[in-house]
């Protein structure tokens, strides 16, 4: 699959690795449209600094509000891609939170927050998207996962279960959607420098200067990372396009972890 003149969706794009995904699709040859919070300022702020980067590399940018947890959002980010880039080729489930704590930590608002963001919005654009694509009988469909939804962490228990519930979900699709034309994939990142990344490292260390978190982090990176370094929102964007790109590349949940993990090398 060619991406140049490809019309893609990246949910939760409007910075971090949503940002990532959003400009690595384009410099491939995508035109993007953002779906975010854009009904809070920070947010819309941040989305504009994206759309200034996909258009920097001559791609069409478009952003529209969407919480993914609500039904009619998502239905109308489909719509608004088709009507105003011209169709829908790619979806990229990103938008997700994050909440430490375990079982007897965290309330049942925090669990069922975290289950509605990164589990059922995940679901409800998959399912916005797939009439379209369906239709078509082509698309392509990348779940943003985690590592801990393929080995878990009791600290994270509700991230942990919704993540493990987006690779599950990623394979039920494959498998019901890939005869009729429809590849569906999901990438599991570890240690991504993203703001949710730096936060989490900030409430556990108590640093309160973001660029001293950022600056921590970036040390963490290079003393625990084989390769010297912490993933980047970029090498999850580059890891979303092969997905994109490679045709006989169904059902899997790829880890992007820099060699984290790995017997050997950590």
């Amino acid at each position: 699959m060619k991406l140049e003149g490809r019309k893609a969706i990246v949910t939760g794009a409007a910075q971090g690795i949503g940002r990532g995904i959003a400009e690595e699709l384009a410099r491939a040859g995508c035109d993007v449209l953002v779906g975010d919070l854009l009904d809070r300022p920070e947010t819309a702020l941040a989305a504009s600094e994206t759309l200034s980067g996909i258009e920097a590399l001559g791609r069409r940018a478009l952003a529209v509000q969407c919480d993914v947890r609500l039904e009619e959002d998502c239905e109308a980010l489909v719509r608004t891609a088709r009507e105003q880039l011209g169709g829908l080729d790619i979806l990229v489930c990103n938008a997700g939170v994050m909440q430490i704590g375990g079982v007897s930590e965290i309330t049942s608002e925090q669990w069922r927050r975290v289950l509605d963001v990164n589990l059922t919005g995940t679901f409800q654009c998959c399912r916005a998207a797939l009439p379209h694509m369906l239709e078509a009988a082509s698309g392509v469909i990348v779940n943003i996962a985690s590592t801990t939804g393929l080995r878990t962490s009791g600290e994270r228990v509700a991230y942990s279960s919704s993540k493990f519930g987006v690779v599950g979900l990623t394979q039920a699709l494959a498998s019901e959607v890939a005869p009729k034309g429809v590849r569906v994939n999901c990438v599991c990142p570890a240690f991504v420098r993203s703001g949710m990344s730096v936060g989490e490292l900030m409430q556990q260390t108590g640093i309160e200067d973001p660029a001293r978190a950022d600056a921590a982090w970036t040390k963490l990176g290079e003393k625990t990372g084989p390769l010297g370094r912490s993933v980047e929102p970029s090498d999850i964007g580059r890891a979303v396009v092969w997905l994109c790109e490679s045709e006989m590349v169904v059902g899997i949940a790829l880890p992007v972890t820099g060699g984290n993990g790995l017997p050997g090398l950590t």
